[in-house]
């Protein structure tokens, strides 16, 4: 998804000084010369020059740019940080933020969107018999939700207007069991006044 701009940009070419200002040829001196040191720094130069033009292009990438303009970024397109969340977490967030508005919707598109951000989702269940007709079952593994607040962001920014949401978390627990063999005798002994 990002693309490195100092690859894709052209390449700076090569001053190349004429013989008698290059520094080297008409000097016995094993050191470069004045023009030639002049040519090493104009060359730097247009390197840091080509560096600041393609600066603006790199701050594009929610995921490589500086985090003030990942701020714009998410504010252009309306993602807003909750507390405490990790940056990797929220830059991913605002790098998938017109896919998952695409996605948003669908059964899964919504798989999709969890997907996208780390949750792995193991089932979504609508219009369940035993359940109200707006209710949305999302099976998620809880050992792999690190944050309820991103649960309940997703749901905010991408769920359906009229329903209802709930999470259905499997989390697998080791439970020992004895099985005994119980015995008993029972006896009733009841006793009448005359």
């Amino acid at each position: 998804m990002s693309i490195n701009h100092n690859d894709e940009s052209p390449k700076l070419p090569v001053l190349n000084l004429p013989f008698w200002m290059d520094g080297q040829t008409l000097t016995e001196s094993p050191q470069p010369q004045e023009p030639a040191m002049l040519r090493t720094g104009m060359q730097s130069f247009w390197q840091r020059v080509q560096g600041w033009m393609l600066w603006p292009l790199t701050q594009r990438d929610p995921l490589t740019c500086s985090v003030d303009m990942l701020h714009l970024l998410a504010w252009e397109r309306r993602i807003i940080r909750f507390r405490d969340e990790p940056l990797w977490l929220y830059r991913k967030r605002v790098a998938f933020a017109f896919v998952n508005a695409k996605d948003a919707g669908s059964t899964q598109g919504f798989i999709n969107i969890f997907n996208r951000l780390g949750v792995p989702v193991l089932s979504i269940a609508e219009r369940q018999p035993d359940k109200d007709w707006d209710v949305i079952s999302i099976e998620i593994d809880d050992t792999t939700v690190s944050s309820a607040a991103l649960m309940a962001t997703i749901i905010q920014d991408y769920g359906r207007t009229c329903r209802r949401y709930e999470y259905v978390s499997n989390k697998a627990a080791a439970a020992i069991l004895a099985g005994s063999e119980v015995n008993a005798d029972y006896q009733t002994l009841t006793a009448r006044s005359s």
